[in-house]
């Protein structure tokens, strides 16, 4: 994977956890690719355990010294709730070819390199709907509303109740102290900006719906008047009316625009 990396220019990377260990496996590749360009993202969970935050550290360090570079966790700690995704979607942005991988692997040294994993390995381009599938449910998890932009107090929360997850001790569990600490780690991360969707979080049919949308009010009904026009484009769909249907849907789901009843919608303005 990291001589893919090298060659890309748009990369994203949703895990369940990720350690310092990982990231070193595929630093070097990631360091080469922002050189030339590249964006990369990361959307990483916080289990208090597997997710070290010494590897949290290291790339919102890396963050604030390159703008195309930006680290999003999911800011739930909640037991009865496990955030699990492992989700690879790496891009070239001048042909539209996208090699997605989803499967076991974390990243972290035994995902990469020692576990025995399990993964699928999909290459295709952006017109096919198995990786327009992959980008909406990689976009479902960066605009979910637990879904953070951490900052040094954040982290220093987490490192710290990261420190006391390892005494694993009963006493441990009851105890006061950590009970505040995660108070005050829940209440901080409602402070905390979550990621804005934006047009380049957008490939394919979600891409090509968007930038036929009026900026005021408008209707379904005015987006199928492009019917023919999105046909040329994708001449093999047989179905545009329901597939524009489905983008709205898409776009309503990450933010961009709202539904405002009656097949009537309206752009989210900043």
């Amino acid at each position: 994977m990291s001589q893919t990396i090298i060659q890309l220019k748009d990369i994203k990377i949703a895990v369940a956890f990720l350690s310092i260990r990982g990231i070193n496996l595929i630093y070097s590749s990631i360091d080469s690719a922002l050189r030339k360009g590249a964006s990369i993202e990361f959307l990483a969970g916080l289990d208090m355990q597997t997710t070290e935050p010494a590897a949290l550290q290291f790339l919102h360090s890396l963050s604030k010294n390159n703008n195309n570079l930006s680290l999003y966790c999911y800011a739930s700690i909640e037991p009865s709730s496990i955030y699990h995704p492992k989700i690879y979607l790496l891009r070239n942005s001048e042909d539209n070819k996208v090699i997605c991988i989803v499967g076991s692997s974390n990243l972290t040294e035994g995902g990469l390199r020692r576990n025995i994993e399990a993964n699928f390995v999909i290459e295709a381009d952006t017109s096919q709907e198995i990786v327009l599938d992959s980008y909406i449910t990689y976009n479902r998890l960066k605009f979910h509303p637990k879904r953070v932009i951490p900052d040094d107090e954040f982290l220093k929360l987490y490192s710290d109740l990261c420190s006391l997850e390892k005494k694993h001790h009963t006493e441990y569990r009851k105890n006061e102290y950590r009970r505040n600490l995660l108070k005050c780690f829940e209440e901080k991360s409602k402070t905390l900006q979550h990621p804005k969707p934006a047009l380049k979080d957008l490939i394919g049919w979600a891409k090509l719906v968007f930038e036929y949308l009026p900026d005021k009010e408008f209707s379904t009904s005015q987006l199928y008047e492009h019917e023919q026009e999105f046909s040329n484009i994708y001449p093999e769909n047989r179905n545009i009316r329901a597939k524009i249907r489905q983008q709205l849907q898409v776009l309503r789901d990450i933010g961009l625009i709202k539904h405002l009843g009656k097949s009537h919608w309206i752009k989210v303005q900043e």
